[in-house]
Order: C-alpha cells, then structure tokens, then sequence
C-alpha cells in the first residue's frame, strides 16, 4: 500500500501543473523549468460624446433692421453656446498591468509542447482596434451671408465742359468723368431693401396671377419657394442666423470599482468640452457603475480559513454592471448593462490543470 501511495504521489507531482507566481516575484522563489508569463484582462470604455455648438451671428445690416425694415427681433451680437447632445460607451479590453502572472511548465506541458501550442492558438487575442473621430468642425458658414459682407464697389458719373481751340475756335467741349467709389453700409443696406421689396412684388404678382401666362402647378410652386429662399437670405444680412454644428468627440477611460462615479468630462455653455472637470458641477459628466451581481458570499467562502488555497492559474471573468449617465448630481439616462472586469471576482484554479488555455482568460506574452 505504501509503495502504490508513494508511486501515485510521484506520479500527480511530475504531471502536475507548477506554481503560478504574481509578478514581481520573491527573491527567494526558485524556479527551474521554462516559463511563460499572461497579464488579465480589463475593460476599458471608448466613449462617443457629441456636442452641439450653437452660434448666432449677427447679420451684416443688423444696425438698420429696425430702422429700414421694422424689425425688432434680430440678433444684436455674436454668441456661442454648446451643450452635450449625446454620450455613447463601447466596452473593449486591454490588458491589466498590475495583474502579470508568472506561469511554470510542468513536465506533462513540456512533453506535450503546450507552450508552442498555446502561443499559435493566441497569436492574436483581446485587442480591440478602433479609429478616433475626427471633429466636425468645418466653416459651414452660407456663402450668401459670408460673401455678401465683401466690399461692394458702386461706379459715379461726373460731367463737365472743358474749354479748347479747335481750328482756331474757341470751344466748350463736354467731358465725362467715371469714378469708382465704395458704398457705405448704409447704402448697401438700402439697396438690400430694395430687393427684398422686389422679391415681395414678384411674389405677389405670381400668386395674385398677374402673369399673362398661366403657370403649370410644379412650376408655380418651384417660382414661389426660390422667391421665398431668396427673401430669407436677404432677410439674414438684417436679422443674423443661427448655425447648429455637431462636434465628436471620442476619448477612453477606465472603470474603477473604488469610484462611486467615474469622473468622464464636463461640456461648459461658454467654452465647451473637456476631459478635465468643471468646478461647476453642474457641467460635470460621470458614469455610474452599479454590479447586477453581488460577489460577497464568494469572496468570503475563498478567504474562510477552512478552505483549501489553490495555487494554478488566476483568471478573472467579466461581470455584468449597470452603467447611468450622471449630470452633476442627477442621473441623465441608462448606457446600458455592459461586462467589466474590474468588478468581477478574480479566482485560482487548482494546480493539475495541464491542458487548460490560459490564453481564452489573459494575454499570453
């Protein structure tokens, strides 16, 4: 009997898996046979912020809206505004630099080439490769209201008589005098008056059918609406215009149980995004990470005295947390139930797992 215990102890102890050390490794750990070294995984949060950017841009007769036009209600300055439109979050993985392991073959591995194995079968594993969104922040500005702003030049007219002898005679001789001078503003803001009372005219004469001709339906509704597009335009150098612009913006942050909520970025009315916080914070951005699992019973059964500590592999599986949009102090909207790791259980498994594929559960280096 003792013979066969001790020729099945001999026989667990060669084919079965050596330690796992969690680097960095004591000095006084010793170990003889090949290794190979596998970090666990963390989630990681892509993060899609879009912010619109309002921006009300006085037009360039604004000065005469009231006085030429009768209008009261028109932009009177430039401003510039921006709030937060939309937040989306994409989980991906990335390796854990504080969770490095240390792994040593054990014969049965070596005999049966495990680590060349296991390096062909996660040649490439975990990475997850996206592009950064460029911002769309482009002039977007009308180039009927942006041109109309050049310097408009108007041709003058003089003429006057110049005395000369012609054949002996003395002749008054008319002469004219062309010269080009620059309108003022308010000159152009009285001819841009004039042609929205002609847009008005055109209109009125084609619905009140003034036209000799009779217009079919598609080309008397074409008629109207370019009158209307134009009357507006002209309208704009008065009242100014408004321009609504959506700029992306993509960064990564990285959950983190020990925050209640995780600080993501703040979008100020004045100055916009940023991934620094506001000291308002109101404009302040988090993400609030509550566990859909508790881990409290496993936890305490693997730290019970009375049970028996392994010594193989650690791995660490997702778990699945309710992730909320929080402004400030109030919560905005859900992202979602996503799988992070940092809020799951890391775990040992026993020691004679041979032909496990730590490669499914770390990056294998």
């Amino acid at each position: 009997m003792f013979i066969i215990f001790l020729g099945l102890f001999v026989s667990l102890h060669i084919y079965a898996q050596k330690a796992v050390h969690r680097l960095p490794v004591s000095s006084e750990v010793t170990i003889t046979n090949p290794t190979f070294f596998y970090t666990l995984p963390k989630t990681a949060f892509k993060v899609d912020a879009v912010v619109t950017k309002t921006s009300n841009i006085k037009g360039l007769y604004a000065d005469f809206a009231e006085q030429m036009l009768g209008i009261t209600n028109y932009c009177k300055e430039n401003t510039t505004s921006f709030e937060l439109k939309s937040i989306t979050v994409i989980p991906f993985t990335v390796p854990d630099e504080k969770l490095q392991f240390v792994v040593e073959l054990s014969s049965a591995q070596m005999k049966n080439n495990f680590l060349q194995s296991l390096h062909t079968n996660n040649a490439v594993t975990g990475f997850h490769a996206f592009s950064t969104l460029e911002q769309n922040n482009a002039d977007i500005l009308p180039d009927f209201f942006k041109n109309y702003a050049d310097v408009i030049m108007q041709q003058t007219h003089e003429t006057y008589t110049e005395t000369k002898i012609i054949d002996g005679m003395v002749t008054q001789v008319p002469i004219t005098q062309t010269k080009t001078t620059t309108k003022t503003l308010a000159q152009q803001a009285k001819e841009a008056v004039s042609f929205i009372e002609k847009i008005r005219d055109d209109r009125y004469a084609i619905l009140s059918f003034a036209q000799e001709t009779t217009l079919e339906k598609e080309a008397f509704e074409y008629l109207v609406n370019q009158l209307n597009e134009l009357e507006k335009k002209y309208l704009q150098l008065f009242t100014g215009i408004t321009i609504l612009e959506d700029i992306h913006e993509t960064f990564i942050v990285y959950p983190n149980k020990d925050y209640a909520l995780l600080p993501l970025c703040s979008v100020t009315p004045s100055t916009g995004f940023s991934t620094s916080m506001s000291a308002t914070n109101a404009y302040n951005y988090y993400l609030k990470c509550t566990p859909q699992s508790s881990t409290t019973l496993q936890v305490n059964f693997l730290t019970d005295f009375r049970h028996k500590k392994n010594i193989g592999y650690r791995i660490r599986q997702a778990a699945p947390v309710l992730v909320t949009l929080v402004r400030g102090e109030i919560e905005e909207s859900m992202l979602g139930i996503l799988p992070i790791y940092q809020y799951g259980l890391l775990r040992t498994l026993p020691s004679n797992l041979d032909t496990f594929d730590i490669g499914q559960w770390g990056y294998v280096n």
